[in-house]
């Protein structure tokens, strides 16, 4: 089935309400059904066909979800890219995906049109604006007269999105998402957050979402599944305003709430919270990388709040596990698997492990890719029978809560023992001085690695290297205890706010020792 078609069924189940909110602007469900179906004619007047693939390069905006929709209708495949790549990076993507057309704002159209130019590919560009510039097709004149139902039928197999990695090393790679990874994703997450039960009726009598996450991302465009499958209305917004976020949750009795952990880190201490009712909230989710339990316990505080984590990556179609609203939270934890998802822990072998034994985290389910596009040697490496291999380390408990201790790439072994860096930077996350941190592995002769932090000081804070390095033997191991500590001004980070570990290895030719040997 389309995965388009989750607008339809939304309309039979829930009638006709204000499915979208931006700005000043306001959507029906019913309105947006006539601009899905005028925008996917009028792209396939301008050449768009079925299994062509089309790049969205916009900020959150409504013409984000008006361009996924139309494309989906008429059998295309939506390629989402972040709106602040450089031509350089877009340019690669343009090529690599062979691109027809790419649909853009204003204010990117030169980003665009830098890109086309060095691509052997040569797409279309339609551009959201006004005022536009030569060689560029306005997004409105695009809008086809006929308004009648348009939907091509997809087996649940086919292609709906490529979405591109970031890359850890290398080129980024096309996540291949089929019709039901994205459908299932959104059931999976309605139901473990409690917004809808197993046969799909509306457990909440209101649902008010913010989204600010970016569409670009798969975090994001599941809240738009979410919210079909849920009936709630979306308030969408490009760019995290702390102020007009707080001003939102009161004037609109927001209840869904989805962030990333960098931003309640944001809103814990943001000045002035407590003049806000945040109160209509019953479910505050955190996802897209480690939610510190200092972040979340000052959250929590601060805003009478529980929030549910969640865990995922692009190639399982956004979280595979998450907490349960209706139980309580274990620290650590990253909750069960989500409804249709199965999750082992496995040694080097391959071998299943026992509860409390960590391993490498593997999963199975309808939410797990297609693979990689044009890159079937990587898709065979990183899935096996139905089961893809994470690269993350973890464990399970008694009563299947998921626990990640790191990414397997990311394991420091110094003198033949583990050192997981995220056990480290929690540490660190607890000195009153320490802002941030970041934790990798350098060479080191005598031990194989030695473990560096970067540490970033709050403003006007003084701790000094050695200070930092005792008060993590406090809780640590000596042989987890930083040998390196390195100060910075901020730590180079996705726009997700996840670290990027593998750039702080960049610059590691100079590091002088704290103290004596941990």
């Amino acid at each position: 089935m389309n995965f388009a078609r989750l607008a339809l069924d939304n309309i039979d189940r829930y009638g006709e309400y204000v499915f979208l909110k931006y700005e000043d602007r306001e959507f029906t469900n019913t309105g947006l059904e006539k601009l899905f179906n005028r925008f996917s004619r009028g792209l396939q007047k301008r050449g768009m066909q079925k299994g062509d693939r089309v790049i969205v390069f916009l900020p959150n905006m409504p013409e984000v979800l008006i361009s996924y929709q139309a494309i989906l209708r008429a059998g295309a495949i939506i390629v989402p890219v972040n709106p602040s790549l450089s031509y350089h990076e877009l340019s690669y993507i343009i090529t690599d995906s062979e691109a027809s057309i790419v649909i853009t704002a204003q204010g990117l159209f030169e980003t665009v049109q830098a890109a086309k130019e060095h691509s052997p590919v040569k797409p279309v560009i339609i551009t959201v604006g006004t005022d536009l510039p030569e060689g560029s097709i306005s997004f409105e004149d695009c809008y086809a007269e006929d308004d009648t139902f348009l939907m091509f039928d997809q087996p649940d197999d086919a292609v709906a999105i490529i979405m591109y990695t970031s890359g850890t090393t290398g080129k980024p790679k096309g996540v291949m998402l089929s019709h039901l990874n994205i459908r299932m994703e959104g059931y999976g997450d309605s139901q473990q957050i409690g917004l809808i039960d197993s046969d799909g009726n509306r457990i909440l009598d209101k649902i008010n979402m913010i989204c600010v996450l970016p569409f670009c991302h798969v975090y994001g465009l599941c809240t738009m599944g979410v919210a079909y499958l849920s009936g709630g209305t979306v308030f969408l917004m490009s760019e995290f305003d702390m102020e007009k976020i707080l001003n939102c949750i009161q004037d609109n009795e927001i209840t869904v709430f989805g962030m990333v952990p960098t931003m309640y880190a944001w809103l814990a201490i943001f000045p002035g919270a407590e003049n806000y009712n945040t109160s209509s909230v019953v479910r505050w989710i955190s996802g897209g990388a480690a939610l510190s339990l200092e972040t979340r316990q000052a959250f929590e505080e601060r805003y009478n709040a529980k929030v549910l984590d969640a865990y995922g990556l692009t190639e399982s179609t956004s979280g595979f596990s998450m907490q349960r609203h209706d139980r309580p939270i274990k620290p650590g934890s990253v909750g069960p698997a989500i409804p249709g998802a199965e999750v082992r822990v496995v040694d080097d072998e391959g071998r299943p492990l026992p509860p409390g034994h960590v391993g490498e985290l593997i999963i199975k389910g309808p939410m797990v890719m297609i693979g990689y596009y044009k890159n079937e040697e990587e898709t065979k490496r990183v899935k096996k029978d139905g089961w893809l291999h994470t690269g993350d380390m973890g464990y399970l408990d008694e009563e299947g809560e998921i626990f990640i201790v790191d990414r397997k790439k990311d394991l420091i072994i110094r003198g033949g023992l583990n050192v997981y860096p995220s056990e480290v930077e929690q540490v660190l996350y607890g000195h009153p001085d320490v802002a941030d941190a970041g934790v990798i592995g350098v060479p080191d002769k005598a031990y194989g690695e030695q473990v560096c932090a970067f540490v970033v000081l709050k403003e006007g804070a003084t701790a000094s290297k050695k200070e930092i390095q005792a008060f993590c033997r406090e809780s640590l191991a000596k042989y987890k205890v930083p040998r390196y500590i390195e100060f910075a001004d901020e730590l180079p980070k996705n726009d997700l706010g996840k670290t990027l570990r593998r750039q702080l290895k960049v610059n590691v030719n100079d590091l002088v020792a704290v103290g004596e040997d941990a």
